[in-house]
């Protein structure tokens, strides 16, 4: 007996035969061969060996059998088989029967084989499936039936695949009955879709630059929020660091991608932020305020849309870039829990500051010469003893340490439990989440209550769907006001009295006036004590959301989507301060004004926004060919309106009722904004592709807005894109090393509506100072219509390719040219019109750059389910000024008279003014060139424009010293999996910006004296004539303005995120209590920051570490 080529081994587990019983039982129908053999194996430890061509001619089995001889049931299955067994020792040879008749695929007879693809999970048919002869060039899909047929021989592979669904390859057996295929949704499959937020196309015929990431992704670098797990998994997507308030739990954050489009809100004048991209969330636009406080365990996957081909068909308003967020649908099947929770402490990360402590301050103070140098002898005297009584503070021992003063180890927590279930007719899920994020300033937080219920039903060929989601949310303002106050305390100063009570005033100290040197009183109040006061500061809103949908699978391959969502949110601010609060004891307060002390403000508005949308999907596989074909409208309107009332005089903390005051706050009245924009829209897409090959896309989006001059109500926006699957080509599928190389391009043009709006439009406002007795109250005109401003339009430009390497290795790069024209800006008016500006479309700005992506499988053990791959991801973008309006021009001069010290303004700019011109960028770092300090005065001397040298600043001669975006920025890593552990990595890296160290200026050479400073103080001023210094004279009061000393290279790494966790069940008596998942684990955040710029971050509000413990358990 010879079996040729050493028979190859089907079913590889190594399971010892030894102690295995030699009867078994069997219940099997219609079974494929292979598959009885594998159970006969794992019942007996019985090895078979077998040709892999041999299973082509076998027919299926069925057998019921109980405690059978192991002969027995051999000899049953064989015994119609053209195959037969011999048992050697501990192995069982299969081979042809003796005398039968050679079978093979290339001589058996075509047969007609039928079956259906449905959902592995819900049992759900899936219409559109792409059912292929493996090797052949034939195919055909499914109906809407999920049913299809195909001619086939015995022994052919069909290869099953649909977008969203890993595919399947089933070999096809003799006398096959019809097939029941199962296709199952994986995160990887998740990478073969994009979603738009309309519908979904296959990635692998799609020409857009865009990126996806699943919720696994999203957790493995975070479980904050869902923005700053996106920030770790690409660079292009910047949240840009607000070196202010830090940690604030109630900040917003500033979102780009891709760079800055639109001019910065210069006067006020928009709602928005014009650079901020679009959100979808389930299909609607929704607000980043949502996105912050979304649970990130609801989410199913992310899309970011980077180009016009993937965001053309959101036209109107995706500018600058559409980032879609989709959350999980419910699952038929028996009723099922998902619970999550996160146990969070934030630790506040003061590793930025260098202040001086109470012995070094009072040195510092010595050397500025604060106690000497009075004009009279009673003003030393004075002098003198303020000198004295630092002194003893110092040496009794006093060195209190304020920054720790209003700061804590926050402790939070976030539960969500999910719960599905249902049958192919009826489906439901409810969400649940709470989450507590608790801020290291004492009594700041944002609380937050979600609750979703998803209803799905189907009948026939319609399905309806609506979600409805309830949000309520509560954020908590430290009462300890901001922590700069702190930061200038001087530890020399005492915290509490002798009981252990915070004290209101700590000093009264004589500061010397500028002229003829004389002394000005001074108290020095504690804010801390505010908060052993009744102060309330809060905001929070209701926010209730319904998106309704209907799904008509009209005719196989075409359906008709209906789409409805309704928001109304309800928002309030309170912000009551006491009369005792220290903000009150300035001059302004005292006398008759002292019943004025006390305030509230009352905030309260709301949001209503409606939308509809209807689509025609159509798609289709003739042959080699793929269309989908994709069109319809939407309407949307959004309306804000918000109004404020402050009041003042109340005299008693516990009257803290906004009627109880005693008035409007002086000059002032209730105050509101109101804006409504409505827009309708026309939309078609295509996408084409042949042997998916050659890639073809296009998108057209008509919008008519009531947002721009009744002249130009209507814009147009357009994308296509071309792509070459090369992998595809026959001289390239059998390289063994490329697995995939495709080769894009794209270009279209997208517009912007982040504005006012009445930008377009004439607006009045009443005149209240008084009223006509006869005719009323009059009105006048605060705004200049322009029935001309069109749409600010940005056009895209980008070429792509996509590269795979020995199955490992997966390479992503981008470049893009992105030009926004008919920039929204001021056109300046002459004085007769009686307005400054008003607004038109005199602007372009161009951006260039590119994204580039990597990552490698280091090392791979499906057996042992281990892995190791590292990741890199790059960015870079050029942001340059093509044209500026007059407007801006004049607003250059504005901003230089601010930065030019002015003796009777006392007007002066510690930090570069925002400044425009043509061929800059609108982040360029504006400052007069510096040579250092004089080393025998002690004072800056400056560079002028024709290269002389002064020690007169002057605002004619700035420069650009540099620019605040980097040259590069990325994020780099490593995702570790062995034996249930997972340990992933996430470092951010920026290299070749700039940035102006105000902590220089405020905190060293502009620092007052009388506050706590930088340590720098001490050790790096001029004193003498000789010495070389970087700082100018510690003596000099004179104030240093913008100069490119202060510029210096911002370069940073930071260990954004450390994710270790370890699945619990894969222990069998975790299983055994119903757990299906348990995983543990903790997140680390924000562990460090390496930078060459030694500043303070965090200065109102402190930067934190953050550190969570978080399971995640379904049953």
């Amino acid at each position: 007996m010879r079996i040729t080529a050493f028979l190859l081994l089907i079913g590889t587990l190594q399971v010892s035969a030894s102690g295995l019983a030699q009867t078994l039982s069997l219940s099997e129908k219609n079974s494929p061969l292979e598959k009885v053999l594998t159970r006969i194996k794992n019942q007996t430890g019985y090895q078979f060996w077998i040709e892999a061509s041999l299973l082509h001619s076998a027919k299926p089995i069925s057998i019921e059998v109980k405690n059978a001889p192991l002969k027995e049931v051999l000899d049953r299955c064989f015994d119609d088989q053209p195959l037969s067994y011999q048992i050697v020792g501990k192995v069982i040879i299969v081979q042809d029967k003796p005398n039968a008749p050679p079978r093979t695929p290339e001589t058996d007879p075509f047969e007609l084989i039928s079956g259906m693809v449905v959902d592995a999970k819900t049992g759900d048919p899936i219409a559109g499936a792409s059912i292929l002869v493996k090797g052949e060039k034939k195919g055909v899909s499914s109906n809407e039936k999920g049913e299809f047929s195909i001619n086939a021989r015995p022994g052919n592979t069909l290869v099953v695949s649909s977008v969203g669904y890993a595919p399947k390859e089933v070999v096809l057996g003799r006398s096959q009955r019809p097939l029941r295929i199962s296709l199952e949704i994986t995160d990887a499959s998740m990478k073969d879709i994009v979603v738009t937020g309309m519908f979904t196309r296959k990635a692998s015929s799609f020409t857009g630059a865009t990126i996806s990431f699943t919720r696994e992704e999203l957790l493995k670098v975070g479980s904050v929020n869902v923005l700053q797990s996106l920030r770790n998994l690409d660079p292009a997507f910047q949240v840009l660091d607000n070196i202010d308030l830090g940690s604030d739990p109630n900040t917003i954050p500033n979102i780009q991608l891709r760079g800055q489009t639109g001019l910065p809100d210069l006067r006020g004048e928009y709602t928005t932020d014009p650079n901020l991209p679009l959100f979808i969330l389930d299909g609607f636009e929704t607000t980043i305020q949502k996105v912050l406080d979304l649970d990130i365990y609801r989410v199913k996957s992310i899309q970011l849309l980077k180009d016009a081909a993937s965001k053309a068909i959101y036209g109107s308003r995706a500018a600058n870039g559409v980032v879609v967020i989709e959350t999980m649908r419910p699952q038929s099947g028996k009723l099922r829990f998902s619970y999550n929770t996160n146990i969070t402490l934030q630790a506040p990360d003061l590793s930025s500051y260098n202040l001086t402590n109470a012995s070094e301050k009072l040195e510092a103070e010595v050397a500025a010469g604060i106690y000497s140098n009075a004009s009279s002898g009673n003003s030393q005297y004075t002098l003198k003893q303020q000198y004295d009584e630092v002194l003893r503070l110092v040496q009794s021992g006093v060195n209190t340490d304020w920054l720790s003063k209003p700061l804590r180890n926050a402790w939070g927590q976030r539960h969500s439990i999910r719960m599905e279930g249902g049958d192919e007719s009826f489906r439901y899920g409810v969400d649940l989440m709470y989450n507590d994020v608790a801020g290291v300033m004492k009594g700041s937080d944002r609380k937050t209550t979600t609750a979703a219920i998803d209803l799905t039903y189907r009948v026939k060929k319609l399905a309806f769907n609506n979600i409805l989601t309830i949000s309520s949310n509560r954020a908590n303002n430290s009462p300890w006001g901001s922590f700069s106050q702190y930061a200038g305390m001087n530890p020399y100063l005492p915290y509490a009295d002798e009981q252990g009570r915070i004290m209101k005033q700590v000093n009264s100290i004589s500061r010397m006036q500028g002229g003829g040197g004389g002394l000005a009183s001074e108290a020095v109040y504690n804010p801390a004590y505010n908060s052993t006061l009744h102060v309330t500061d809060y905001s929070r809103y209701l926010d209730v959301t319904n998106n309704f949908s209907l799904d008509w699978r009209m005719l196989p391959g075409l359906r008709l989507l209906a789409n409805f969502s309704l928001t109304k949110q309800l928002n309030e601010s309170h912000l009551f301060l006491p009369a005792d609060h220290t903000m009150f004891t300035t001059s302004e307060f005292s006398g008759d004004n002292a019943a004025r002390k006390g305030r509230y403000t009352k905030g309260d508005g709301h949001l209503d926004v409606y939308a509809g949308r209807l689509m025609l999907n159509y798609n289709k596989n003739i042959g080699l060919h793929y269309l989908a074909v994709n069109a319809g409208g939407d309407y949307s309107s959004n309306s804000t309106e918000l109004i404020s009332n402050t009041m003042e005089g109340f005299p008693n903390d516990r009257l803290d009722f906004l009627p109880l005051g005693l008035q409007y706050m002086q000059n002032s009245r209730p105050d509101g904004y109101e804006s409504t924009v409505k827009d309708m829209s026309g939309i078609l897409s295509a996408n084409y592709s042949y042997d998916d090959r050659y890639l073809f896309d296009v998108s057209y989006r008509a919008t008519q807005s009531s947002l721009y001059g009744k002249d130009n109500r209507w814009g147009q926006f357009w994308s296509t894109g071309i792509g070459w699957n090369i992998h595809r080509e026959a001289f390239f599928s059998k390289s063994g090393v490329v697995d995939q190389l495709r080769l894009r391009a794209t270009t279209g043009y997208t517009g912007s509506q982040n504005f006012n709006s009445t930008i377009s439009k004439a607006t009045y406002a009443y005149y209240l100072k008084n009223a006509y007795s006869s005719f009323g109250n009059g009105a006048n005109l605060v705004g200049l219509a322009n029935a001309a401003l069109k749409w600010q339009r940005k056009r895209d430009v980008n070429f792509g390719a996509d590269v795979s390497l020995f199955k490992r290795i997966n390479l992503r790069f981008d470049y893009y040219i992105s030009t926004t024209d008919g920039l929204v800006t001021d056109i300046t008016l002459p004085p007769s019109a009686g307005f400054d500006t008003y607004k038109a479309n005199l602007g372009k700005v161009e951006n260039k750059g590119y994204d580039l992506r990597a990552d490698v499988k280091v090392y791979s053990n499906d057996a042992k389910k281990s892995s190791l791959v590292l990741f890199v991801m790059a960015s870079h973008n050029k942001n340059t000024i093509k044209q500026i309006s007059n407007a801006l021009k004049a607003w250059n001069s504005q901003q230089d008279a601010i930065s030019s010290y002015n003796a009777d303004t006392n007007k002066t700019a510690a930090v570069p003014r925002v400044r425009f011109a043509e061929g800059q960028s609108m982040n360029a770092i504006w400052a007069v060139r510096s040579a250092g300090i004089d080393p025998a005065t002690g004072r800056e001397v400056y560079i002028k424009q024709d290269g002389t040298v002064t020690y007169t600043w002057n605002a004619n001669d700035q420069v650009v010293a540099g620019d605040l975006l980097p040259k590069i920025s990325g994020n780099f890593g490593f995702n570790l999996l062995h034996a249930g552990w997972q340990v992933n990595a996430s470092f951010r890296f920026q290299y070749g910006g700039q940035m102006y160290n105000s902590t220089l200026v405020s905190k060293v050479e502009n620092a007052d004296i009388y506050r706590n400073v930088d340590k720098r103080v001490l050790t790096d001023r001029w004193r003498k004539a000789g010495d070389v210094s970087f700082f100018k004279d510690v003596a000099s009061t004179t104030t240093t303005q913008l100069s490119t000393r202060f510029v210096e290279d911002n370069n940073q790494l930071n260990f954004a995120s450390l994710n270790i966790t370890y699945d619990l069940d894969r222990f069998a008596k975790v299983r055994s209590w119903g757990f299906s998942r348990l995983r543990a684990g903790i997140n680390m955040n924000e562990l460090f920051v390496l930078s060459s710029v030694l500043v303070e971050r965090g200065t109102a509000y402190p930067f934190a570490r953050n550190y969570q413990f978080t399971l995640q358990a379904s049953f």
